[in-house]
């Protein structure tokens, strides 16, 4: 029996603890898969998640439907961790195929939304764990994984290569409720992720070693991080959902990074490496005039841009479009 959900909401992390809601569809984006977890769809709370709805287990331990209320989240939940494994393994990996194999035609861009928590231990079990969201693909090969690490409560992530886990520089607080957002972009072998609506990834490679670029699955995952000592800590998720979008790059976003001491002001393009982009600006967001462009030649696709006329300016908005 899980313990009540009752824990004090505490900061640890950068972020603010509000919850979006599941961002609306773009236009021509597709559903490639929904759900909120909700009795209404058949989800029992009675029973592990594995195994309605077309959900999956590999390995064993906890996990499940609850039904709330839990602060920050509408209905009912699942979750993962929280029970011990039942078999000797250490890994419990839980997904729903969606099988997108693009056949023909250029690969659409992928985008998984969801929210979630992270329980910390008791002192009934106080051994902290890690919990993850994987990407495979039809393969079932494992592409990318976003690793929450409850014991130093950092977040890293891992390619497919022996380079191991490598730091965001962002951590995160037990407690708090999370929007995770992963776009992916098959065409351009790019992943990225946002937490909040703050980029924490940028522009990695969704293989490094030439695997199948497409999507099975996106795995919630609970690491025991000491073999035979697994915390009681536990992660619930929710509004989880995955769609496609015929676009072959990601959107760009623009950052005011600050004003430099010669005065113009400081723009970063959050792009893909390669692409060329125009920034723009405006006072009315109406009326738009370009303030400068260029390719982004960086790795993780930035663009740094500089708008010498904002300082006369009593405000200003700005955007960035790709050109061919």
């Amino acid at each position: 029996m899980l313990p009540a959900m009752n824990h004090c909401l505490r900061v640890l992390g950068p972020w603010a603890s509000a919850l979006a809601a599941v961002s609306r569809l773009a236009a021509g984006e597709r559903v490639l898969f929904e759900t909120g977890f909700e009795r209404f769809e058949g989800y029992d709370v009675n029973k592990d998640l594995a195994g309605q709805n077309g959900w999956i287990a590999i390995g064993s331990g906890g996990n499940g439907v609850l039904p709330g209320p839990i602060d920050g989240f509408n209905g009912q939940v699942a979750y993962v961790g929280f029970s011990p494994p039942t078999q000797p393994d250490d890994l419990l990996n839980v997904f729903r195929p969606v099988g997108l194999s693009p056949a023909g035609g250029p690969p659409p861009l992928l985008t998984f939304r969801v929210s979630m928590m992270v329980f910390d231990s008791t002192t009934n079990a106080p051994y902290f764990d890690d919990f993850r969201w994987s990407a495979y693909n039809t393969r079932e090969e494992r592409l990318f994984s976003i690793d929450f690490d409850n014991d130093a409560q950092a977040i890293q992530y891992v390619l497919d290569d022996s380079a191991g886990f490598r730091p965001t520089g962002w951590s995160f607080a037990p407690g708090e409720p999370y929007d995770l957002v992963v776009t992916m972009n098959l065409a351009r072998n790019r992943w990225w992720a946002d937490v909040n609506g703050t980029r924490i990834i940028d522009g990695q490679p969704m293989t490094t070693r030439g695997s199948k670029l497409d999507l099975n699955e996106m795995d919630a995952v609970w690491v025991v991080r000491r073999p035979g000592s697994p915390g009681d800590n536990f992660m619930v998720f929710d509004d989880y959902q995955l769609t496609a979008l015929p676009l072959q790059e990601v959107p760009p976003t623009v950052r005011y990074v600050g004003q430099l001491t010669t005065g113009p002001a400081l723009l970063r393009v959050l792009g893909e490496p390669g692409v060329t982009y125009a920034v723009e600006q405006s006072a009315d967001l109406r009326l738009w005039s370009e303030v400068g462009r260029g390719a982004a030649t960086s790795p993780d696709g930035y663009l740094d841009v500089q708008d010498a006329t904002a300082p006369r300016a009593a405000r200003r908005f700005y955007r960035a479009r790709s050109l061919p």
